[in-house]
């Protein structure tokens, strides 16, 4: 019997998620174990990780060697944690006896490099540098007026900021949580100053799209695509995120509620229905495949679009370890899918390799 295991930082995040995996995992004939990258004994090479017990409902300590196959779902902040798991898994992903479902992506402006060159997908990027310094950032406030500086690194919407230039006072809005922060800048050298700041790390200079529907709210679409178990892509599911009123983002890290998208598309002019779902679907093909290209073997993308008020479709961001609630709660049909997913891919992984085992014998 093969193993999966599911790796994330620490045995609590998505608890949920991998015991409704580990529940009908034997099914596959997988046996199924949850891990993090520092419970692997470097001597040893043995994990000690944790195991469902469907009878008693409880997960027990295990030991074993790393899985075949892993389905990496760390995500890595500033923290000690981070700093020491993530060496770990890069030398996970050259280990000869383990495969992982899909190897992650990598920062946000390599990412667009890629997809800015594909022919098909660079028309519905936002135009986007990197901000080097505050003379950047206000040559484009001084060319548009407003722009958006985001994290080359991170997700769920943290680190973004919302830069407006009025008269000779810029403004910046950033969100922490539910609220909303403003800073307002008068004097080039303390916006200078802040921008030096800032820019210790690194951060992609975007042009700023306005994302509020015609309520003020502000809402983008998030597709989950997957491989099923013939390892071909699919849209696993759609959703809309809607954020409060005259918000800046429209993820839910910052806040925001998800609604079904079937109920928001009714909200969308007739008209322009046929368009962003045939734009959807476009970018739903091209994506993947560009990535895919670029990066190596991917099992799962979400995939963040807008809708502007001009009518037109972008591409906000791209995510290589989409979560899960939001399709959930407004898909209970594709619960099922959503479940089965990592386990019919894992299945087909397992004949892909022993076909190529027997073709070599």
């Amino acid at each position: 019997m093969i193993t999966l295991g599911f790796m994330s930082l620490s045995h609590g995040h998505e608890k949920a998620y991998a015991e409704e995996l580990a529940k009908v995992a034997s099914d596959y004939g997988i046996r199924f174990i949850r891990f993090t990258p520092l419970d692997i004994s470097p001597g040893s090479l043995l994990v000690k990780g944790l195991s469902f017990h469907p009878k008693s409902g409880q997960w027990n300590e295990i030991e074993r060697e790393i899985p075949e196959l892993i389905y990496d779902r760390c995500f890595y902040g500033r923290d000690q944690q981070s700093k020491k798991a993530k060496p770990i898994v890069e030398w996970l992903k050259k280990y000869p006896k383990t495969t992982f479902l899909g190897l992650g992506l990598p920062d946000k402006w390599t990412v667009y490099k890629a997809l800015k060159a594909d022919p098909v997908i660079k028309s519905y990027l936002p135009a986007t540098t990197i901000a080097e310094n505050a003379q950047d950032i206000l040559r484009k406030l001084a060319k548009e007026k407003s722009c958006i500086l985001k994290p080359a690194s991170g997700s769920g919407g943290r680190g973004i900021i919302h830069l407006e230039l009025t008269g000779k006072t810029v403004k910046a809005a950033y969100q922490t949580g539910k609220h909303k922060q403003l800073k307002s800048f008068s004097k080039q050298a303390s916006f200078e100053t802040w921008c030096q700041k800032v820019l210790q790390h690194r951060y992609l200079l975007q042009s700023f799209l306005d994302i509020q529907d015609k309520d003020g709210f502000p809402c983008d679409i998030r597709l989950l695509l997957q491989k099923n178990g013939y390892g071909e892509w699919e849209t696993a599911g759609k959703t809309v995120r809607r954020s409060y009123q005259h918000g800046l983002l429209a993820n839910l890290a910052g806040g925001s509620e998800a609604v079904s998208f079937d109920s928001w598309l009714l909200s969308v002019p007739k008209k322009r229905q046929a368009v962003l779902l045939d734009d959807l679907e476009t970018m739903a093909q091209a994506v993947p495949l560009a990535l895919e290209s670029n990066h190596g073997p991917l099992f799962e993308l979400g995939l963040d679009i807008c809708l502007t008020k001009d009518g037109k479709v972008w591409l906000l961001d791209v995510n290589s370890k989409p979560g899960k609630h939001a399709f959930i709660k407004h898909s209970p049909e594709k619960r099922e899918l959503l479940y089965k997913g990592p386990l019919e891919y894992c299945s087909f992984l397992t004949a892909s390799a022993g076909e190529k085992g027997a073709e070599k014998r």
